[in-house]
């Protein structure tokens, strides 16, 4: 894909309205550019790449609002496949046009129908129908075009589903290389994204290794969060959203209809007292202390409490991928390990002030305010 069209697709994203709430799509010129420029390593032919990131940092509306700009471009079409929470079923297809006739047969050989919305009746695993779109573009797809297959709602919240995305990942990895250099012969390419917002990616990452590409989204930088809390009206103090949310699109949406004491309280002090009861019988009397080091410096923190934040989505290792998104310079964020939000590292240093994780929201709005 040339300058050229890459640009003009990044043109065009801040005119997407988020479905549902019908906000602007803001910032994420530089982490469209790397997805779309081949050079940059970060999406190519042959590669499977996990986009990995803090829980709501906008990983699917990126996504979505490349698709809706990337169509009529010159040189890529993008087809998303979004999995069930629950099951990892295929739930919703999304293709361009010049795509509907070949998602069309390829959903009748596996036995269920695309409507007209994009949604699917009938079951099909989607490992199974991302295998048999990339081998009917590979053999059958007289059209040389670049094709990106994102997988949306991949998860790894549990040993079981580890397993299944770490087996996906080494079994597919080679055979979409052979399928895409099948499909090279006629100037095309095929790539595949998986999204996931589970921060135990991070366990199957020394088995899976180089096998596939990683790289890491991140939250909204300040500015574009402060253009986000205008378009939806939130009337808190610009700099204590940030010292709370660290700029996570889907917190401020949730704030705008919970209220910011609701939010704190459901998505905050809650993951932070289930994490301590988890520890508690694990580190004992070192409990505070533990609790005290990785608040300072969660790199730091006992590996056993850091396995639990990140079972806990309430940290997540940054290190070894690429950062589609720059990282901001603040104390909760480390050279391997960061807070998914600046909320939790502030709810834990609470807590281990007064040794004791029964919080009061106000108490922490107050002490950041």
């Amino acid at each position: 894909m040339g300058l050229s069209a890459v640009e003009e697709v990044v043109s065009r994203l801040s005119s997407f309205r988020v479905p549902g709430f019908n906000f602007r799509f803001v910032d994420r010129e530089r982490e469209a550019r790397a997805i779309l420029d081949v050079s940059a390593g970060v999406v190519m032919g042959g590669w499977i790449t996990v986009i990995y990131g803090p829980k709501g940092c906008g990983k699917t509306e990126l996504f979505r609002a490349l698709y809706n700009a990337s169509r009529g471009a010159e040189g890529v079409d993008f087809v998303i496949v979004r999995s069930e929470r629950e099951a990892w079923r295929v739930d919703e297809l999304l293709a361009p046009r010049g795509l509907r006739g070949t998602l069309s047969r390829v959903a009748g050989s596996l036995g269920f129908e695309v409507l007209s919305s994009g949604e699917v009746r009938g079951f099909v695993d989607v490992a199974k129908f991302v295998g048999t779109l990339a081998g009917y573009i590979a053999y059958r797809l007289r059209r040389g075009r670049r094709v990106v297959i994102v997988v949306d709602e991949v998860r790894g919240d549990s040993e079981v589903r580890l397993a299944e995305f770490r087996g996906w990942l080494e079994g597919f990895a080679n055979t979409l290389r052979e399928h895409s250099s099948r499909y090279e012969e006629r100037g095309g390419s095929i790539a595949v994204v998986a999204l996931t917002s589970d921060a135990m990616v991070r366990e199957i990452r020394n088995r899976v290794g180089s096998k596939v590409v990683w790289a890491l989204l991140w939250n909204l930088p300040y500015e574009a969060m402060v253009d986000l809390a205008g378009q939806l009206e939130l009337g808190e103090d610009p700099r204590l959203l940030w010292r709370l949310t660290g700029g996570n699109p889907r917190a401020l949406v949730d704030i705008k209809i919970r209220g910011l004491k609701r939010w704190v309280e459901d998505e905050v002090l809650r993951p932070i007292g289930d994490l301590v009861e988890e520890v508690r019988g694990v580190l004992g009397e070192k409990l505070w202390d533990e609790i005290g080091v990785a608040v300072e410096d969660v790199d730091e923190a006992d590996y056993r409490l850091k396995l639990s934040m990140l079972r806990h989505n309430i940290a997540i290792y940054v290190a070894g991928a690429t950062h589609l998104t720059e990282l901001p310079r603040e104390g909760w964020v480390r050279e391997r390990y960061a807070y998914q939000m600046p909320a939790y590292q502030h709810a834990l240093k609470l807590a281990h002030e007064r040794r004791d994780v029964r919080l009061k929201a106000e108490s922490l709005i107050e002490g950041l305010s």
